[in-house]
């Protein structure tokens, strides 16, 4: 998508910065290759996390020396999306972008073949996940969440109706975006630049998960080619949907633990917060994408009555089987106050 944009910017001049893990950067190469000048290269670390001082130091220079109309940011491809934008907007410690850029979009390229087998429980997983302590799956889930356009490449290497399916399950994830299906990622330029759609809280607000938790099920801003009737009924047809499970009391942790690892392929998205009697005083986060689960403690219940609250986006979900599995793994009245040396949390595992 660079490299096209580089070769038809329309009639911007555009700079790059490019981000990989390793010590050599092939793609900054690859871009280089595209472009006269303007493309600096960020090796042998991520930008969300140990190369956010250098992102926003970059950035900075290159605005007080270099004259250009938009910047393009190419994260590695194992990069968490909310870091990034918290660095350049200044709600991180790294002070944010100079007062004449602005963030104006974030936009994920998805891998449509990759995503329809990441999920699927009978193939094995293609090639696409560089480094094995972040899974494939919460890679893809994590970028589709998080971001103003989303480009769902690589569509002529999957079947037309596992596509549509594809795309009910990332409107499940991502009401929000803008959504477009490319093939080697061909979309007119004004889809991706200078769109004006980036808004932090509208980012941070508006995840499948969250607006699930909340109920909110008002029409989604988003521009592309079906209308929110569409979306839902493409959804519906490809039996893609969503429910919340609640309780006031806490699970038995080894049993919550233990139905936590049997993943049966339908899930393609489980989050929200667990009270575990292990943890009676502890919020527990849990957060699932595909195969690849976390849970473990992320704060305290403090004035907040101990709930469970936990949203199942999927294929095909059977709630009601669902639920009275959960219930099986809450803990009886005599439980509820038993000692657990051996608390299973936190756990991750893929």
């Amino acid at each position: 998508m660079v490299n096209r944009l580089l070769n038809d910017p329309g009639d911007r001049d555009i700079a790059v910065v490019v981000n990989d893990m390793g010590e050599l950067n092939v793609d900054a190469e690859l871009v280089a290759s595209e472009a006269d000048d303007g493309v600096v290269d960020l090796s042998n670390g991520c930008i969300c996390c140990r190369l956010q001082d250098d992102l926003v130091t970059e950035v900075t220079r290159l605005a007080e020396t270099r004259s250009f109309d938009y910047l393009l940011i190419e994260a590695s491809g194992i990069s968490e999306p909310l870091p990034i934008a918290r660095a350049l907007t200044g709600e991180s410690n790294e002070g944010g972008l100079p007062e004449r850029l602005r963030l104006d979009t974030t936009v994920s390229v998805i891998d449509a073949y990759g995503f329809w087998k990441a999920f699927d429980p009978e193939e094995s997983l293609p090639d696409a996940a560089p480094d094995p302590e972040r899974p494939l799956t919460e890679v893809l889930v994590e970028q589709v969440e998080f971001c103003d356009v989303l480009l769902l490449n690589k569509c002529d290497m999957v079947p037309d109706d596992a596509l549509d399916a594809v795309e009910a399950e990332i409107r499940e994830l991502q009401p929000r975006a803008s959504l477009h299906r490319t093939t080697y990622s061909e979309v007119d330029p004004t889809r991706v630049l200078d769109t004006g759609r980036f808004d932090f809280e509208a980012a941070k607000r508006h995840q499948g998960w969250k607006r699930a938790l909340t109920g909110d099920g008002a029409e989604a801003d988003h521009d592309h080619e079906h209308t929110h009737d569409d979306a839902a009924s493409a959804a519906t047809a490809h039996g893609v949907e969503s429910f919340v499970y609640r309780r006031d009391r806490p699970f038995h942790p080894h049993r919550l633990d233990a139905w936590l690892g049997d993943w049966r392929g339908n899930v393609v998205r489980a989050k929200g917060f667990a009270w575990v009697a292990s943890r009676p005083e502890t919020v527990l986060g849990v957060s699932q994408a595909g195969p690849s689960v976390q849970a473990g403690p992320i704060g305290r219940w403090e004035d907040d009555d101990p709930e469970t609250r936990l949203v199942f986006i999927g294929r095909g979900l059977d709630e009601g089987t669902v639920t009275r599995e959960l219930d099986e793994c809450l803990a009886t009245t005599d439980e509820r106050g038993a000692a657990y040396p051996d608390d299973p949390f936190p756990r991750e595992s893929a």
